[in-house]
């Protein structure tokens, strides 16, 4: 039997902690940082998304991980205000003074942007919950992945939608186009601009403004004036309500479809007629006939005094799952070990599977390769249309 002094062993831990090497206990929690919008114009969505990542950690803590000794997570949660700069400090925060091993967030794609850069320059995995700007995941940065679709993705399905709709009987010629001008309008509407014209749909119209606005009626005049049959609508939900408010006054009722976790909000429900029969383009819905998905709902309804949870939240808790099992696999909390069981991750089934496609993985890109679904409105609910495959109830086009 070997027998190690007292004083050689403090050696050896100093040597170790002069090397960077901090030695762990299985009783020690993996520390995640959270970057959510907990104040500024976003702050109801980032409530939305901290309820998610808090639901997957409890799940997670009651099982433990095996691979670090039965070891918790511990969320440790920074507010960035809604605000870029407030992102980039509050990343750089959880890393260098929190000793996070991996990062999630930060729901605004300008928001994610200067946060995940901050990640990259740390050497430590940022898996983006909800942005959807096609750069994010194209600049061959080593530590950033992405449960959620690239925004330029929903143009290819926007287009089989149209179709679809033709084959309904919706007459649709002429498609007019609305977007916030940061980052996400962008992406998105720069998909829509390129491929919608190539499938022979008529770009009537295209109307940008900044987000928060809180009169957009000279953008609803030109949308009108343009006489489109449907209108293309990428912004964040309080805009979309403003958006919609101004059409409404100006007696124009074409065929609406908006984007994303900013139109199937429950903010918009609260308009009524006006939203009634609305499409919605979305990651995600909770009534997606899988059973992780079914699971999830339960869940969080249970958890959260029966609240519908939106598709941001299901990439949330996807990727708190996502990043734990990958530490599990890695058995180890070094960051850079959590990069590379990220990449060879494959979950086809339990908790993290609960998005619209078969595996949840990540491509060379950090991508995770997953498609969207449409949403309508219908008796003041959101529910799933398109593919007819996974729908839980057929379109109806409203009266017009």
């Amino acid at each position: 039997m070997t027998i190690v002094s007292k004083r050689t062993l403090l050696q050896l831990t100093a040597t170790a902690v002069a090397a960077g090497v901090t030695p762990a206990h299985a009783a020690d929690p993996l520390k995640i940082g959270v970057l959510v919008p907990l104040t500024g114009a976003t702050a109801s969505d980032g409530a939305r998304l901290l309820k998610a990542h808090e639901l997957a950690a409890k799940e997670i803590n009651a099982r433990g991980l095996a691979g670090l000794g039965g070891a918790k997570i511990e969320l440790i949660v920074g507010d960035t205000q809604s605000r870029p700069e407030v992102g980039r400090s509050e990343a750089e925060r959880l890393i260098s003074r929190n000793s996070v091993s991996a990062l999630l967030g930060a729901w605004a794609s300008a928001v994610t942007i200067p946060s995940m850069q901050v990640a990259e320059r740390y050497r430590t995995p940022f898996i983006v919950t909800s942005a959807v700007t096609d750069s994010i995941t194209e600049q061959k940065l080593q530590f950033v992945f992405r449960v959620s679709p690239k925004g330029s993705w929903a143009a290819k399905d926007v287009v089989n939608f149209i179709g679809h709709l033709r084959t309904k009987g919706a007459a649709v010629n002429k498609v007019a186009l609305a977007y916030e001008d940061g980052p996400f309008g962008q992406t998105v509407s720069k998909g829509y601009k390129a491929f919608l014209p190539e499938q022979g749909i008529q770009l009537a119209a295209e109307e940008t403004f900044r987000t928060g606005s809180a009169d957009l009626s000279t953008q609803a005049a030109k949308l009108k004036a343009s006489g489109a049959d449907l209108v293309l609508i990428v912004c964040y939900v309080d805009d979309e309500t403003v958006l919609l408010r101004a059409l409404a006054a100006q007696q124009y009722k074409p065929l609406v479809l908006g984007y994303g976790g900013g139109h199937v909000h429950p903010t918009l429900l609260q308009l009524g007629p006006l939203v009634e029969g609305a499409f919605g383009i979305v990651e995600w819905m909770p009534d997606i006939k899988k059973p992780a998905t079914e699971a999830f709902v339960k869940a969080y309804r249970a958890a959260y005094n029966n609240e519908a949870p939106l598709s941001n939240a299901a990439q949330a808790y996807a990727a708190t799952w996502a990043v734990a099992l990958a530490a599990d696999a890695a058995g180890n909390r070094n960051a850079i070990a959590i990069r590379d069981a990220l990449r060879k991750l494959r979950l086809s089934d339990g908790p993290a599977s609960l998005l619209p496609n078969d595996t949840l993985a990540f491509d060379e890109h950090g991508q995770n390769i997953v498609g969207n679904v449409m949403s309508q409105v219908i008796g003041g609910q959101f529910v799933t249309v398109w593919p007819e495959a996974v729908a839980s109830q057929p379109i109806r086009l409203p009266s017009r």
